[in-house]
């Protein structure tokens, strides 16, 4: 009762059946290894993003640290000169200092000097006071420029 439905080898219904099956295995042969190279194009890709991510990471920690670095010699810098400045103001101060004295001294030396000639003066000016009342016809001076006046 029961039909053998097989297919013998010999004819050419087998030969067409192999060949369907053979090229619907080669199509998922085909299928399989795409899905293989996609996935390894995108493994190659995750790992190059990953690479670059992590190179250019580096590069700014680099510059972060190279930016650190410098500004913190600059600091110095200025602390040091800061400091090298504040040493010659102090230096400066203490000529300065010692300068006012001597500018003072300078300063009495030339007020007596010039009270010892205001005193000559006004001895000066009394002599010759006492000498012009000794004499009566002596002031106001006789001082003719020309003979006919």
């Amino acid at each position: 009762m029961g039909q053998n439905k097989q297919v013998q080898k010999d004819s050419p219904l087998y030969e067409q059946s192999t060949i369907i099956l053979a090229s619907s295995q080669n199509e998922k042969l085909v299928e399989t290894e795409k899905e293989k190279r996609l996935a390894l194009i995108d493994a190659w890709e995750e790992n190059e993003k990953a690479k670059a991510q992590t190179k250019a990471y580096k590069e700014l920690c680099s510059i972060e640290s190279w930016e650190n670095n410098t500004k913190t010699a600059l600091e110095l810098d200025l602390k040091k000169m800061e400091e090298s400045l504040e040493v010659e103001k102090t230096e400066y101060s203490k000529k300065f200092k010692k300068k006012i004295p001597e500018i003072e001294k300078i300063a009495e030396a030339k007020r007596e000097k010039i009270e010892k000639q205001k005193e000559q003066e006004s001895i000066k000016v009394e002599k010759i006071s006492e000498k012009l009342i000794a004499t009566p016809n002596a002031y106001p001076p006789n001082t003719k420029t020309c003979g006919c006046f």
